[in-house]
């Protein structure tokens, strides 16, 4: 498979990657941005990008690319976010440690209670955080990293799982211009721009897909990037947009917002 995700090498996203498929053949690009055009533009089958972590929330920059995109969602991957506090070489006292930020605040209590004189140095990927301590090549420096870092730099874990959230988890979406068949157990993205702004509206909204059996599995609204107060809404819902009552809730809603379909797709959970 021809997979264009977001890189460096060595970071979760590339361990979703080899989840998906070990043998992929992997683009790394520097952006989600870039993710999407490099698919767009068939220089890759399809990308993978993080969607939301089930402690910090929605990507915001996968949900505004993905609702500007004609690329749709193909797949998901929930993935468990592991960190593991490597060094170099050990035997050292740790006095610097090497984190990208969204990895240091899901550590940062064990970082606190076990090494609370040491300073952080905050990175711009996990990836990086390892190319850094593979270079540093002394004993005093670690860094928080997945375990595919690790064992691509060679290097060596001296506390394992450290994260503070032992359920944290990154769901990550595949995208594609591929069209899906339903399979009975599936999960439909949507985006919802209202037509006009009004009293009631978002309980209308709900109030159709409810009145059709549809369940509404996540709702999250984006800025439209427009006016001040001006919201995208983006929803999640089981089923399949073949499946006729997600087809109808769909047909009810576009009375009222502008719709895309963000994908429909084999859930996994």
């Amino acid at each position: 498979m021809n997979l264009s995700i977001l890189g460096p090498r060595g970071t979760f996203s590339h361990e979703a990657a080899l989840k998906i498929d070990p043998g992929a053949d992997i683009d790394f690009q520097r952006t989600i941005r870039d993710v999407f055009e490099t698919v767009e533009k068939n220089a890759a089958a399809r990308g993978l990008v993080p969607l939301e972590n089930s402690v910090g929330g929605s990507v915001s920059e996968t949900l505004d690319t993905l609702n500007n995109s004609k690329l749709t969602i193909e797949r998901e991957v929930v993935h468990p976010v592991v960190q593991h506090l490597a060094v170099c070489k050990s035997g050292g006292r740790i006095t610097t440690i090497l984190a990208h930020p969204q990895s240091y605040a899901q550590c940062e209590n064990f970082v606190r209670e076990n090494y609370p004189a040491a300073e952080v140095i905050l990175t711009s990927s996990n990836g990086k955080s390892a190319e850094m301590l593979a270079e540093n090549q002394t004993d005093s420096t670690a860094a928080i990293l997945p375990a595919l870092a690790i064992k691509l730099y060679e290097l060596v874990s001296v506390h394992d799982a450290i994260q503070d959230n032992r359920y944290n988890v990154t769901r990550f979406v595949m995208i594609s211009a591929n069209a899906t068949e339903a399979t009975g157990y599936d999960r439909t993205s949507l985006s919802l721009y209202p037509r006009v702004d009004y009293p009631g509206l978002l309980h209308e909204m709900l109030g159709k897909m409810a009145g059709l059996g549809v369940n509404l599995s996540k709702i999250e609204s984006r800025p439209s990037k427009g006016r001040l107060g001006d919201y995208v809404f983006y929803i999640d819902v089981q089923g399949h947009i073949r499946d006729e009552r997600v087809a109808e809730a769909v047909h009810e809603l576009e009375k009222i917002a502008f719709v895309r379909v963000l994908g429909s797709y084999p859930r996994q959970y």
